[in-house]
């Protein structure tokens, strides 16, 4: 048996959370409910989240010579995941996001440079590491290193999940087509495959970047669920109804839980998307991006809606 199911390779960063009852408009001054300062970063919540599931998680990514590096090795390690090559840049700070959250749940993030900066350059993504694992994740936030990920992962035989967000899908096709040969599933949220493909139609979307290498392709789609598409058809999974306070970090969880689903589990899509929007949903109801549930709490919430898969 491989000592991981999967490796994350991307970012991680402090989310600076600030609590408002809305959005400010232009020039208008309006008072803070709440702070709050958590661990963030995309790949560094999908890991939190698979790991809590009861998955083996390790990570490629990097952090800062500071206070706020040290936080980060501290929740993540104790979240078990594995940070032997985890990178610690001399001279440099980890990245400080701030992320704005409003009555409704709804955020909007100012992202650090740094966030991409301090993710490991291709010569730090090692085939020794890679091999110990049976599914590489990434973001392709730092295009050239994901490139290196997937195609090392391709030579291993492993599966690849490619997290596909808007400001990474805003680099445009051609940069991304060497990550997207070698990507098994393809996760993206509704504005990533809207911004990547020009498509409205998200069935068209995924229909259309199917043809650059993702076998399968998985979009988010917030309150509205989610939506599996396969060469041979597609699967609907609605969302489930909570008392939302934040969303933050709610597509990470989504994903790991469905990746777990898939790659530990071995289940189908619709049984993973279930639990998956299950996960996520739970997620909401808690502030943090790294708020995730164990996998109990997501049998118990099912149990709670009559619905019987672990």
């Amino acid at each position: 048996m491989k000592p991981l199911d999967v490796v994350g390779l991307g970012e991680v960063c402090i989310d600076w959370t600030i609590y408002v009852e809305k959005f400010p408009e232009i020039d208008e001054k309006i008072f803070v409910k709440e702070y709050g300062k958590f661990v963030g970063g995309v790949t560094a919540n999908f890991l939190v989240a698979f790991s809590r599931l009861g998955g083996r998680a390790g990570f490629l990514g990097g952090v800062g010579e500071d206070e706020n590096g040290r936080l980060v090795f501290e929740a993540l390690n104790k979240e078990k995941i594995d940070l032997k090559h985890l990178k610690v840049w001399k001279g440099r700070r980890t990245a400080l996001n701030v992320v704005i959250v409003d009555g409704k749940g709804r955020k909007c993030i100012y992202q650090d440079p740094f966030l991409m900066y301090n993710v490991p350059d291709p010569e730090d993504v090692t085939e020794e590491y890679l091999s110990k694992a049976l599914h590489v994740h990434t973001t392709a936030i730092k295009v050239e290193s994901a490139v290196k990920a997937f195609k090392v992962a391709y030579k291993l035989g492993l599966t690849t999940s490619l997290d596909l967000e808007k400001h990474v899908a805003d680099y445009g096709l051609e940069p991304l087509k060497n990550v997207l040969k070698y990507t098994t599933i393809l996760m993206p949220n509704k504005l990533g495959i809207r911004a990547l493909t020009g498509e409205r139609d998200l069935v068209k979307a995924a229909r259309k970047i199917m043809k650059y290498g993702p076998e399968v392709v998985v979009i988010t789609r917030g309150d509205k669920g989610s939506i599996v598409v396969t060469g041979s058809g597609t699967t609907s999974v609605p969302a489930f109804k909570v008392r939302v306070v934040d969303t933050t970090g709610a597509g990470d969880t989504f994903n790991a839980a469905f990746i777990y689903a898939i790659t530990v589990k071995k289940w189908d899509y619709e049984k993973s998307m279930i639990f998956a929007n299950a996960a996520a949903a739970l997620k909401c109801t808690r502030p943090g991006a790294q708020s995730s549930p164990t996998i109990e709490e997501v049998r118990e919430f099912l149990r709670s809606r009559k619905i019987s898969i672990l």
